[in-house]
């Protein structure tokens, strides 16, 4: 559970999160169209990081029907649409549902009981938020019941009204950045992006000359600093990306707690960016970097195929150690035409701290990279020279670096540990 007073989508949910719309009847002509969503709660536990293990509790916003997230589902309608929510309130304590942005009162969802039964959704209780979306932009929603307590279990997301006079562009990556306390000491321990903390992040993906429109929502406590390798990006309006607000060649904001901010990029180099807060303590939890709010954009070559692995595709899908990285898929399988030299572990004992440990962890025990301490592919050879020459996800094709006599030293060294 995270630590009070608090309130980011992986956003996206994440770009990735799917939402329904169910069709009207019997609206009358003029009328503006009906987007109608059914929204539950769900209480559940959500896994940040895998190594070492950080879970927590949270009462998760879920479309009925499907597996509540944290961030909750995006909700994404047109400029002029009839927005329609149907709130069933199927958790224990009392929830609500607040958008920010223009709303009758009635429609505010404040959590205060005495300004209008409306307002709080006792247990077992409905409420159907509806009203006009006139505004274009991005918006935040959340649960005001109690709320730095409600919104510390997670219950948030991201609302769009879009407008067609808007630019189009190839991607829209929605992140949604927050902190929690983990072990309920007090302490935020654990910074995510999306729910998910590095190493076990998941990578965004992109070629060489496609437009990315990035959302970055801060629902944490603390002020958070978005920073991409290599791009140079454009600042524009929430409320109207056609508005430049600034051009920031640095590649960095700032995003206050409740704040949302966007840019627009165009990525003219390929290869693996880092993404991830500039405030260096938050990655760095429990002292180890990187630990917390990092992930990864992987830009392959123009007219290449967009590499597989994103978060816009498998929503919060796995990205951590014993999973295909960004770039996907396992390599094709190698027949040696030569023999490799037989190893030797003392000499790979320093090869492998020079080279792999900073990826892979001290004794292989796992950190940006997979574990390798104990991994299957130490003893499959054919697997492991496969992988290791031609390379994999983040990690380069060593055949370009090493020669065949230091890799089998490392190899060496890597059967030596538990």
């Amino acid at each position: 559970m995270k630590r009070s007073t608090r309130i980011q989508l992986s956003l996206l949910t994440l770009a990735g999160v799917l939402f329904f719309v169910h069709p009207q009847e019997g609206v009358p002509a003029g009328a503006p169209p009906v987007k109608e969503f059914s929204m539950v709660v769900q209480e559940k536990t959500i896994a940040l990081m895998t190594n070492p293990k950080k879970e927590v509790t949270v009462w998760a916003y879920g479309l009925e029907g499907q597996e509540a997230t944290v961030p909750g589902p995006v909700i994404r309608v047109q400029v002029g649409d009839r927005l329609r929510v149907r709130f069933k309130n199927t958790h224990t304590l009392p929830h609500t549902i607040h958008f920010h942005g223009t709303h009758p009162f009635v429609m505010d969802g404040n959590g205060q009981r005495g300004l209008g039964k409306e307002q709080v959704q006792m247990p077992g209780e409905e409420y159907t938020y509806e009203f006009t979306a006139n505004e274009p932009g991005y918006y935040l929603y959340h649960c005001h019941f109690d709320t730095p307590n409600h919104v510390e279990h997670g219950m948030y997301g991201i609302f769009i009204v879009e407008d067609p006079a808007w630019p189009a562009v190839a991607q829209e990556w929605i992140t949604i950045w927050d902190e929690w306390d983990t072990n309920g000491d007090g302490q935020d321990d654990a910074h995510t992006i999306n729910s998910r903390s590095a190493p076990d992040s998941v990578p965004f993906t992109a070629v060489v000359g496609e437009r990315i429109r990035l959302v970055m929502a801060n629902f944490g406590d603390e002020v958070h600093s978005p920073h991409v390798h290599g791009q140079s990006w454009i600042e524009v309006d929430t409320g109207d990306p056609r508005t430049a607000l600034s051009t920031n060649r640095n590649g960095v904001v700032s995003i206050a707690p409740a704040q949302i901010r966007v840019v627009e990029f165009t990525p003219r180099h390929e290869g693996t960016w880092l993404f991830h807060c500039h405030v260096l303590p938050h990655v760095n939890d429990d002292g180890t970097y990187p630990r917390g709010m990092l992930t990864r954009v992987v830009v392959a070559a123009a007219g290449s195929p967009r590499p597989p692995g994103d978060q816009q595709a498998e929503g919060m899908a796995q990205g951590s150690a014993g999973k295909p990285g960004p770039g996907g898929s396992e390599v094709a399988a190698l027949t040696p035409t030569f023999t490799f030299p037989t190893g030797n572990a003392e000499q790979g004992t320093p090869l492998f701290k020079t080279h792999c440990m900073p990826c892979h962890g001290e004794g292989g025990k796992g950190a940006f990279g997979p574990k390798l301490a104990g991994n299957a592919i130490v003893g499959e050879p054919e697997r492991y020279w496969t992988t290791v020459l031609n390379g994999r996800g983040n990690m380069p094709a060593w055949k370009e670096r090493l020669a065949p006599q230091a890799l089998s030293d490392i190899l060496a060294y890597l059967k030596t540990l538990k």
